[in-house]
């Protein structure tokens, strides 16, 4: 429990420093820094989720699709940028989908139609799955102050997961869900990350009052919202690596796990939160 502790300690006093220079010190270009971040995990992720469709003898190709899904956020840096128009991401996604459908079609035996339904299932999932939610995440570049915006995306899912490992630890023992996804998830901890979610909004509403135009209720309902797709966004992943068989989505980082261990909380949040303020911002 100490190792692990320490471990993300480690983690986090790494993550936060590198994330505050990313965002306010190199902000130029639109962000460009933290989205080649942002594109190396969505390519990372990607490989990690065809590794589990390998795990089950699922055929996914190694390389091409997790190549194709790096577009995805590419093509949203490009939107923002101005280089193409704001709806060539949706006809670009629906090429994506087209072209696993014809990858599906051009069988070259008549024994291997029975793998096709599980060929198409496995590469759309590892095109959409992180690159399409992390490609929001590079979207939220495009706002007005947006070093404030993606600082406070980013603060949500990284306080839930703190607040609810640390009361899961220390105080969730007779509150164990014994979830088949997550069987060591406690009541308590789901609480506090959900709780420490809305906190973190009404702290940045009241440090920001114009970022969400002066409206506790709007802190209120951004933050459990955010707090309830993180618990989610983390079980799911959870899903995934249980169906798998394995307890860590890669070894990338210590005490973490792979990319997607890291990641995980802010997949479901990221579209959801840039759609939020391209609403109230009009």
């Amino acid at each position: 429990m100490k190792s692990a502790i320490k471990h993300r300690i480690v983690t986090v006093a790494v993550t936060l420093p590198l994330f505050f220079i990313l965002v306010f010190l190199l902000p130029h270009f639109n962000h460009l820094s933290l989205n080649i971040v942002a594109l190396s995990a969505s390519i990372l992720g990607a490989l990690e989720v065809a590794a589990f469709f390998r795990k089950r003898e699922i055929p996914v190709s190694r390389l091409l699709f997790p190549l194709l899904s790096a577009t995805l956020p590419i093509v949203a840096y490009l939107e923002i940028a101005g280089v193409v128009q704001p709806a060539f991401s949706s006809f670009w996604l629906m090429a994506l989908f087209i072209l696993v459908l014809i990858r599906g079609v051009l069988v070259k035996k008549e024994k291997d139609l029975a793998d096709v339904l599980q060929l198409i299932s496995s590469s759309l999932l590892v095109i959409v799955y992180p690159a399409l939610f992390i490609s929001y995440i590079v979207r939220l570049s495009g706002f007005e102050n947006s070093s404030i915006i993606i600082i406070f995306f980013l603060s949500l899912p990284i306080a839930n997961d703190i607040i609810a490992y640390l009361a899961g630890m220390f105080l969730g023992g007779s509150t164990r869900l014994k979830l088949p996804v997550s069987p060591n998830k406690s009541m308590v901890g789901f609480i506090a990350g959900f709780l420490s979610s809305i906190g973190v909004a009404l702290l940045f509403s009241h440090f920001f009052p114009r970022l969400l135009l002066g409206k506790t209720s709007y802190a209120v309902l951004l933050g459990a919202v955010i707090g309830l797709l993180t618990i989610i966004g983390d079980l799911a992943e959870s899903a995934l690596k249980r169906s798998a068989g394995v307890k860590d989505s890669g070894k990338l980082i210590p005490g973490r796990g792979g990319m997607l261990d890291s990641v995980d909380s802010w997949l479901l949040s990221a579209p959801v939160f840039y759609y939020f303020f391209k609403m109230i911002y009009g």
